[in-house]
């Protein structure tokens, strides 16, 4: 893969790390970041060695949101110019929140506006203890549209009034209290809770995993609902057709774990 100029990428294994990195700028949002974004996902998502993608920031913030020097020329700029910049942005949460493979957020320290739009979009988010979030939009006499519809996957219509017209600092504890964090982790131990839920979730079958993750985002957005017997139904056939499936079936008869990497070597 390029090397990016905002971004690192590590890559071990079934997963990928990117590291947010601008560091001087607390990996503030800008539209030449987040177009590295938008490319450095489109590659893994072509790579099917990986199973599960992690964001984090390098520094001393996870993300400050959007940097104030972008938004402080939007008065430089006409509407349809700033309409195309803050639409790259939406269509990368909504990427986040529809990539096929296990996302997985691991924030420290500031996680400000839009940066709450990444976390939230993201399979599970991690945050250590002393992270700060909030939703200052207000206060700059603007609001946050795009990241609105998924924070709002995480929290109640009256969290979110509470929050976003306010503008007010929370930590870590009521973030997770609220349903924004899903695992908090001691301080400079984020990874590591990072590194336990792969491993937990590495013992799951990667393509069912995969699959359910495709049919919750279906169920989510309307596509698949209580009346979709004959397409559950058919998911489910389908699937314990599958390699993988036969696996789990067998080993749960033989009492034993089931190999998931010996049928990666056998396709290869």
């Amino acid at each position: 893969m390029k090397q990016f100029k905002h971004i690192l990428l590590q890559l071990e294994n079934d997963r990928a790390t990117i590291l947010l990195n601008r560091p001087r700028q607390h990996n503030a949002l800008n539209p030449e970041l987040i177009s590295e974004l938008h490319e450095v996902l489109d590659e893994l998502e072509e790579d099917e060695q990986i199973h599960f993608v992690v964001i984090a920031g390098e520094g001393r913030s996870f993300c400050a949101g959007a940097d104030i020097s972008w938004f402080a020329n939007a008065v430089n700029r006409d509407k349809s110019e700033n309409w195309q910049e803050y639409l790259h942005m939406a269509d990368l949460l909504k990427k986040i929140y529809n990539f096929p493979k296990v996302t997985i957020c691991a924030a420290h320290k500031n996680v400000l506006g839009g940066a709450n739009g990444i976390l939230a979009a993201c399979d599970f988010a991690i945050a250590e203890e002393a992270t700060a979030f909030a939703f200052g939009e207000v206060k700059l006499g603007i609001i946050p549209a795009t990241i609105l519809p998924f924070v709002a996957k995480r929290l109640s219509t009256q969290n979110l009034k509470k929050l976003m017209f306010s503008g007010e600092r929370i930590w870590t504890s009521e973030a997770h209290a609220i349903g924004l964090v899903d695992f908090v982790a001691g301080d400079d131990q984020r990874m590591q809770v990072v590194d336990k839920l792969i491993s937990e979730l590495r013992q799951a079958s990667p393509n069912a995993v995969k699959a359910c993750k495709q049919l919750i985002l279906k169920v989510d957005s309307g596509e698949v609902n209580i009346d979709s017997s004959e397409y559950t139904a058919g998911v489910l056939a389908e699937i314990l057709e599958s390699e993988e499936g036969q696996e789990g079936l067998r080993a749960f008869l033989d009492k034993r774990k089931p190999d998931w990497n010996a049928l990666k070597v056998s396709e290869n």
